[in-house]
């Protein structure tokens, strides 16, 4: 049966943070605004089940082929870390725009690319994201307005209402930014590298801004890529609802409904972890020996298995995100075939990454 483990994440300050977080159970600590969850940090604790005490970086490190699986370990290149960076992010503020490069164009800098995605958790009235450069705008005239350093390269960009709910997918080379009010399940490759390219004039206490990748980042930008909202496909399931959001090489993103004592089996693969995150509503996770119940905003990974399932029980009215490094012919594909979506609607949930279209 598969081992299960409850993480506890890593709270990083942010000068855009906010206070927001503590929605979901997190105690923040006094006066520091906190952006960012990072639920599947190398450093992220486990509080219960498999590997209590230690940390997700540790159970890798002790067994990595058998803790990552085949496809995990291709998605991070070989390296001994884990393969989903899962992050929940308070923007109270606009976040810098920026860009990441692609995996190629990282291994200079001995890392990962960044290709990740965004659900929509919250957003104030009138909240934006702001994802590509405006098709009208050149790269060069969007470059002069991003090293005035003031935010004014965000009128060049495409703004668009964040709506709860809607998931949008980010492949490396976009531009993007998430606009202040907007609180994100955030999905990504496990890098950190990030190029910025304005920060809206933010400065810290002692009135220097933050450190800019002008140069760095506009070599790696693709200004055809275009992201929009992804339209989900509705999974067969004789419990709950299930919807597949997104999906490309590097990770998949199914969202599961639950009503109160509602109790869904979720396959155990062998070649990647998953992690389930409760984003409404609280579930008891069920692995053979190991498990534990998750209030809103608090995730379990479920450890590659040659088989078997993983039992998850609504404890009351419940929503879950699952995440994992999916074979996309047979963990994507025929499902959503099976539940009588079109291969063009499949594809579409890999937009603008184009790895499903390409699987097809």
């Amino acid at each position: 049966m598969p081992d299960v483990s409850i993480v506890v994440p890593r709270l990083d300050s942010k000068p855009w943070g906010g206070r927001t977080l503590s929605r979901y159970g997190f105690e923040l600590p006094p006066d520091v605004p906190i952006g960012e969850a990072l639920v599947t940090a190398g450093d992220a604790g486990i509080s219960d089940g498999y590997g209590v005490g230690r940390t997700l970086g540790d159970v890798v490190a002790e067994d990595p082929a058998t803790r990552l699986g085949e496809l995990a370990t291709a998605a991070v290149s070989g390296r001994e870390i884990f393969p989903l960076l899962v992050k929940l992010i308070d923007a109270a503020e606009n976040l810098s725009i920026q860009v990441h490069p692609n995996d190629a164009q990282a291994e200079s800098l001995d890392r990962l690319g960044k290709t990740e995605a965004w659900h929509v958790l919250a957003a104030e009235p009138g909240a934006k994201l702001y994802i590509g450069i405006d098709p009208a705008t050149s790269l060069d005239a969007f470059a002069e307005a991003a090293r005035k350093l003031d935010g004014t390269s965000a009128t060049l960009m495409r703004a668009v209402d964040a709506v709860p709910g809607e998931t949008i997918l980010i492949p490396a080379g976009t531009v993007h930014a998430l606009g202040a009010g907007v609180m994100v399940y955030e999905i990504q490759q496990p890098s950190d590298v990030t190029f910025r390219l304005d920060d809206w004039g933010r400065v810290d206490a002692q009135g220097n801004p933050r450190e800019m990748h002008l140069d760095q980042g506009f070599a790696v930008a693709r200004p055809e890529l275009l992201p929009a909202y992804l339209t989900p496909i509705a999974l067969d399931s004789e419990v709950g609802s299930r919807k597949l959001l997104v999906a490309t090489r590097y990770f998949g993103l199914e969202r599961v409904e639950l009503a109160h004592g509602e109790v869904i089996e979720l396959p155990v693969v062998a070649t990647s972890p998953q992690v389930v995150t409760a984003i409404a509503g609280s579930v008891t996770v069920s692995g053979g020996t190991s498990g534990g119940t998750l209030q809103p905003g608090h995730s379990a990974v479920i450890w590659p298995d040659a088989g078997g399932f993983v039992a998850i029980r609504a404890n009351e009215d419940a929503t879950i995100l699952r995440s994992w490094v999916p074979d996309l012919a047979t963990e994507i594909i025929a499902p959503a075939r099976a539940a009588g979506a079109d291969d063009e609607a499949i594809a579409a949930i890999g937009e603008p990454a184009g790895d499903i279209r390409a699987a097809l």
